[in-house]
């Protein structure tokens, strides 16, 4: 952790950053005199603002939340050229704001970084921040035009999470300035951690302000997400365990894990290792107590996977409850992780509360189920009330009560534990003014201070049109991205079939066709484990459940394998996200097999640890490259020659850059199929990376430098791995 004097408040982008963008601050003013104590603020900085409209214009202004967006304060001059410029007085804090060329707005396109204003995405740039220091001036929405209003403020500190009541403390005089229906803000000299504002004001709306301060500003594209089970990753707390099911298998049992049992793994700095900074985490809500039949309408199975809620707002006992889960919360943000919250919002289970209340039968669906004839699971309209099984009645979204009351138990859970993220469970069987709905109150109530909160949704679909119908400025913020899982790390990492050709073609598909927040993944909790896919000898074994199962792979170079497809994962355009154990090669069939207890450090073997260490290593260059993360994606070159074992072709060689606006923080990467090692290997540095034409770059992963002339660069790479090049 930081120390205060050094921390920056992290709500989107702090002001380092900022200054290899487009708007920059060329003078900071004096700052005013402050406390004794030295906890001075700044009021406001001269920030230089610039745009070239993509037709001729004869107006652009810049619009900034700092004024609430006045559409007409900030005009801006243009040269011979056709761009426009001008330097506005910011506020410190940090704003979103966007350009208006000739009465058409459009974000700048210069700045990647990117959140809500209102229902619309804007741009955000962070203005004259002070370390330590939040600022914001906020206008209480809901008052009367021309009221005057008193605003009762309140700070929750990191450490004030708490079940079943959060400690906030009064702000002072000094840190709340109301002035008729604004707020201003200016809270100096805060430690590392996540805050919370609340403002009760005597007229209108509540409002929170969630933000960071943390010594790097965080990005959800910087850093690799973890997804983990609950009941199997960790035992922290033995006392919750749940006693055994008569007549289901120990695979379909819950096992024990528990939220105490992730804080210990955040505490020891497990995550922390892996560079990880965002965690999903399967459901919490209260399970059945008893089993259903699985589908194949012979094994039975528990809830131990969170996915059949039975309460609203209840975390289920076999989990920790509510205190474990504020505990493990206010532990991750200690350590500046994230917590995304599984959201379930498709159905229920059918002891669920709603659904035995007579008064809420309208609210539920209970046809046909999802995969018979006429009622298939991307049919359209049947996709939204199909039941995936009958014991998981369908919530019906088009019913106004039903959404306002599943829209305000997310709330509420946020509201509550502090939630940072939500991952959609079965997002395109759900109507989508329903996830409009959901994805319209959480940012109205959440990301008024700039610090997003990132909803993602599962549809477990490769069809363009349900993964974009749900993504929008008043929808979702991306999708796991399935038609990059179904067509790159099995096929082609996985397997001596295709080559990087056929990675590169659709890796650079989808990067046009979405943005870089897709998820992109390698293996999950509903799909055989890679590991087993990547094994010749069990892969013929990656449908079985319950029998004939899978065992650990004997060929050695399905760790490398492994490893390949990673390191092509976390360094191509998206949010990758690392499914538990996959960073030592965890193996398995479907589900459930594909979800056993995660294994401690200490009971792993050479070839698992071998793979877990290479994999921390990888993980950790992520998060410190920025480009790798946000950079553009550019291929430099990719080979069409054999691969593998005496593979026919398709290529197995692959150079790529991650261009970022600071030229020290780009990347180039190159990856290899092939299973020999590689010596002497062209690489030609392009221009747009900001690099001399001579110099050292470094492989960050084995530190080993090389020189270069003439932006030509000869390096080597391992077989079956990867370098990533910086400039030294």
């Amino acid at each position: 952790m930081r120390s205060q004097a050094t921390g920056w408040v992290g709500a989107i982008l702090a002001l380092p950053m900022l200054c290899a963008l487009t708007a920059c601050p060329t003078r900071q003013d004096t700052p005013d005199a402050g406390a004794p104590d030295g906890s001075s603020v700044v009021d406001g900085c001269d920030v230089d603002f610039s745009f070239r409209p993509t037709s001729t214009a004869t107006s652009v202004f810049v619009v900034g939340e700092w004024d609430d967006f006045d559409r007409s304060a900030h005009a801006l001059t243009s040269d011979a050229a056709g761009s426009w410029s001008g330097t506005v007085k910011v506020p410190m804090g940090t704003w979103g704001y966007y350009f208006i060329a000739n009465g058409a707005e459009s974000i700048d396109p210069n700045n990647p970084d990117k959140g809500a204003c209102g229902t619309q995405t804007c741009s955000i740039l962070s203005a004259c921040l002070v370390p330590g220091t939040f600022a914001k001036r906020v206008t209480i929405p809901g008052v009367d035009p021309g009221s005057t209003i008193t605003v009762e403020g309140s700070l929750r500190e990191p450490d004030g999470l708490a079940w079943p009541e959060s400690t906030w403390r009064p702000l002072t005089a000094q840190e709340l300035v109301v002035d008729k229906t604004s707020v201003t803000l200016k809270l100096p000299g805060l430690a590392n951690g996540k805050y919370t504002v609340r403002l009760k004001p005597s007229q209108g709306e509540e409002v929170l302000l969630p933000f960071w301060v943390e010594e790097k500003p965080f990005d959800w594209r910087g850093q690799t997400m973890y997804m983990l089970m609950t009941d199997r990753f960790r035992d922290g707390e033995p006392a919750n365990n749940a006693p055994a099911v008569p007549g289901v298998s120990d695979s379909a049992l819950f096992q024990g894990g528990d939220l105490q049992g992730v804080q210990k793994s955040i505490e020891e700095g497990y995550f922390e290792k892996l560079g990880i900074k965002s965690i999903w985490i399967t459901p919490w809500q209260t399970q059945p107590t008893k089993s259903y039949v699985a589908d194949d309408g012979v094994h039975q199975v528990t809830g131990y996977h969170g996915y059949w809620p039975v309460k609203a707002r209840a975390v289920d006992t076999r989990y920790g409850g509510e205190a474990a889960l504020a505990n493990m919360v206010r532990a991750a943000h200690q350590h500046g992780i994230r917590i995304v919250m599984d959201t379930v919002l498709n159905h229920v289970s059918i002891e669920h509360e709603y659904f035995a209340d007579p008064a809420k039968a309208g609210w539920f669906r209970t046809g046909c189920n999802c995969g018979t004839p006429g009622c298939g699971w991307d049919d359209t309209p049947a996709r939204y009330y199909c039941l995936f099984n009958a014991a998981m009645p369908d919530v019906n979204w088009t019913v106004p009560e039903a959404r306002q009351q599943f829209v305000s138990d997310v709330l509420w859970w946020m509201d509550t534990f502090d939630i940072d993220g939500l991952r959609i469970d079965a997002a395109k069987h759900i109507e989508p003014e329903g996830i409009q709905a959901m994805a319209t109150a959480v940012r109205n109530r959440y990301e008024r201070a700039g610090t997003k909160v990132f909803m993602y949704g599962e549809s477990y679909t490769g069809n363009l049109d349900f993964l974009k119908e749900y993504i929008g400025a008043d929808r979702l913020d991306s999708q796991l991205n399935f038609p990059i899982y179904f067509a790159v790390p099995e096929p082609i990492f996985g397997r001596d079939e295709k080559g990087l050709q056929a990675a590169k073609g659709t890796i650079e598909w989808s990067n046009v066709t979405f943005d870089d927040y897709m998820v992109t993944f390698i293996g999950s909790h509903d799909d055989a484990r890679f590991m087993t896919k990547a094994d010749p000898g069990t892969r013929d074994k990656k449908g079985n459940k319950w029998s004939d199962l899978p065992g650990m792979p004997a060929d050695p170079r399905t760790y490398d394998r492994t490893y390949l497809a990673l390191a092509n994962l976390v360094t191509t355009p998206g949010v990758p996200l690392l499914y538990y154990g996959d960073e030592y090669g965890e193996w398995g069939g479907s589900d459930p097999d594909n979800r056993h207890m995660h294994k401690a450090e200490a009971t792993l073997n050479a070839d698992q640890k071998g793979l877990l260490e290479k994999v921390r290593k990888l993980m950790t260059v992520r998060s410190q490259l920025r480009g790798l993360g946000r950079g553009s994606f550019q291929t430099l070159w990719c080979n069409s020659e054999a691969w593998g074992d005496g593979g026919a072709g398709g290529g197995n060689l692959w150079a790529y850059a991650r261009v970022d606006t600071d030229p020290k923080q780009s990347a180039v990467v190159v990856v290899s199929l092939r299973y020999a090692s590689w010596t002497g290997i062209g690489v030609a540095f392009p221009a747009n990376l900001g690099w001399p034409e001579s110099g050292t770059v470094v492989d960050a992963l084995t530190e080993r430098e090389y020189a270069y002339t003439g932006s030509n660069a000869t390096v080597d790479v391992p077989g079956r791995g990867a370098i990533i090049l910086k400039l030294k």
